[in-house]
This record gives structure tokens, C-alpha cells and sequence, in this order.
């Protein structure tokens, strides 16, 4: 896989990290933030289980090692980021979860790597286009900012140990023991909170749409995919990508609320230019603006 192709694998990641907000906002209150995520993780280990069957006869200790710390990151982050969102609107709950991407050079330091100064650059401006993505003005700050904050840590955790250790796992067989154990973890969760839910879940169709779209799409899909397509690119690279969340989750909050039965959302101008401010800044920190300017510059000198 080259890095274009691995890019584009990892946008799609994105664009169902995006468009899970306005499922999300369907969870009714009285079923678990817990609840929610064991049959989530569930069903999406079930799904992949029967599809990559022939794949578990190669599981090893190394694997389930590395896959129950990357399950107990990524589960954490998820967790988290559902409990967080749920008292947000679409677009602010993306916003705040984007912005995992100010923790990432940190984490870097802990493998000895840093960040150049035009990726630093470029997650100045990434920043900036979040902020005005939503509507520049945050809203909602309290509780579920305070919860998506400490989820932003564990996902950026989880990018930079994905990256790590990427390049000896195998990517099916790990991300089916993230789900295995995030079924694991949810469960226990939620016997222990809300035990007397276990057999009287909602019947609603928005419930089990919700539901299915986020274990198919987002435990399953965009799971095996991050941890396949990561390792052709950085985690800082990757992290980048990822901030496109809220252009995705902006544009599809046009049309999926009124599928679902939810209020759209609103584009005004301001969520157009952190739209494009989003995406200059992921060109800066590649270096291709600056790689552009200065083929830019050597021709002005030569003509």
C-alpha cells in the first residue's frame, strides 16, 4: 500500500469517526454509556469473527499482549468520547475530539521522536480551523468537554503505541482482541452499573440503527483499517488525517439527522473556513504548501 493509498484508508476512518456524533445523540439516557459500548464492541467482534475465522488458528501471546493494551487505550478513548458527547451537540462533541491532535507530539517524546516545525505549524492551523468549524464560539464547555478532554489523551496514546508497535502485529487478529476485550471490559461495566438493563433493552429502531451502524462502521471497520492502514504513514501524519472528523461530521449533519429524525445542523461561514483551514493545515504540516512555495521561489529567481 503506498501513503496516498493509506491516506485515502485512513479519511475513510475518519468520515465514520465524523458521522458517528449524530448516532450517538440517539442513545437513550437511561441505557449506559457501558451498556452501549459492550454491544457495540460485541456485535463488531461477532461480524469480524465469522469473516476472519480461518485467521484465529494464528493467535499468539504477542498479539493478545499487544492487543489488550491497545483495547484498553482505544477502549477508554471510546468510552469516554460516548459518555462526553451525549450532553454535546454534533459538532462541538467532534471539535473537542479532534483535538486529540495537540497530544500527540507529546507522546512522540516518550519514543524519542519530535515533531518538525512545519508539522507544529500545521497543527497551529489545524487547531485554528477547529475552532472556527465550530461556529467560533464553544459552547457546552463543562461536563462533557472535561470528558472528551481526558479521551483525547487515551486516543492519542493509542495513535502513537499503534504506531510502535504496528509494524510486528498482525492487523485482523489484533483488532479482533481490541473488540473482544472492549466487549469484555463494557460488560463488566455494565453488570456493575446498570445490571437490571441486561435483559430489558429499548426496542426503538433508532436505537438499533444506531447501534448497528457504530458496531459495523466504527468498531469494526474504521478498527481494522487504522491498524492496517497506519503503518504506512506516521502517527502524526495519521493524527492530521484524523482531524478531519469535524468536516466530515459537519457535512453529513446536512442530511443524516433528517434520516433518523433529528434537527440538522447549520453551515454558516465560519464552519466553511475551518473546513479549509483544516485542510491547509494538513498540507503544511505534510510540507507540501512549503514544498510548493519554495518550487515557487527557485522559479521566480530563474526567470
Amino acid at each position: 500500500m503506498s501513503k496516498l493509498e493509506a491516506n485515502l484508508v485512513l479519511l475513510s476512518v475518519t468520515f465514520f469517526w465524523g458521522i458517528q456524533y449524530i448516532f450517538l445523540g440517539n442513545i437513550p439516557d437511561d441505557i449506559s454509556t457501558f451498556a452501549f459500548m459492550a454491544l457495540t464492541n460485541g456485535i463488531g467482534f461477532v461480524i469480524l469473527a465469522v469473516i476472519f475465522f480461518d485467521e484465529l488458528r494464528k493467535l499468539t501471546r504477542k498479539i493478545i499482549k499487544n492487543g489488550l493494551l491497545l483495547a484498553v487505550l482505544l477502549f477508554g478513548a471510546n468510552l469516554l468520547i460516548t459518555a462526553g458527547s451525549r450532553s454535546l451537540n454534533a459538532s462541538t462533541a467532534s471539535f473537542f475530539a479532534a483535538a486529540n491532535i495537540v497530544f500527540v507530539p507529546v507522546f512522540m517524546l516518550f519514543f524519542g521522536k519530535k515533531a518538525s516545525a512545519h508539522n507544529l505549524v500545521g497543527i497551529v492551523i489545524v487547531l485554528l480551523g477547529l475552532l472556527f468549524a465550530t461556529g467560533a464560539r464553544l459552547d457546552g464547555i463543562g461536563y462533557g468537554v472535561l470528558v472528551i478532554a481526558v479521551a483525547d489523551v487515551l486516543s492519542a496514546a493509542y495513535i502513537v503505541v499503534l504506531g510502535q508497535v504496528i509494524g510486528s502485529i498482525n492487523p485482523i487478529l489484533t483488532s479482533l482482541c481490541q473488540m473482544f476485550f472492549g466487549t469484555l471490559f463494557g460488560l463488566a461495566g455494565w453488570l456493575i452499573a446498570q445490571p437490571e438493563t441486561l435483559f430489558s433493552l429499548p426496542s426503538d429502531i433508532q436505537f438499533w440503527s444506531s447501534v448497528l451502524v457504530i458496531a459495523v462502521f466504527v468498531r469494526g471497520f474504521t478498527t481494522v483499517m487504522q491498524v492496517y492502514a497506519q503503518r504506512y504513514v506516521s502517527a502524526l501524519n495519521a493524527s492530521l488525517l484524523f482531524s478531519f472528523e469535524i468536516v466530515f461530521t459537519l457535512l453529513s449533519s446536512l442530511f443524516l439527522p433528517l434520516m433518523i429524525g433529528s434537527e440538522p445542523e447549520t453551515i454558516t461561514p465560519y464552519k466553511l473556513v475551518g473546513c479549509v483551514l483544516i485542510l491547509l493545515g494538513v498540507l503544511t504540516s505534510d510540507g507540501s504548501v512549503l514544498q510548493w512555495r519554495k518550487k515557487e521561489a527557485a522559479h521566480e529567481q530563474a526567470e
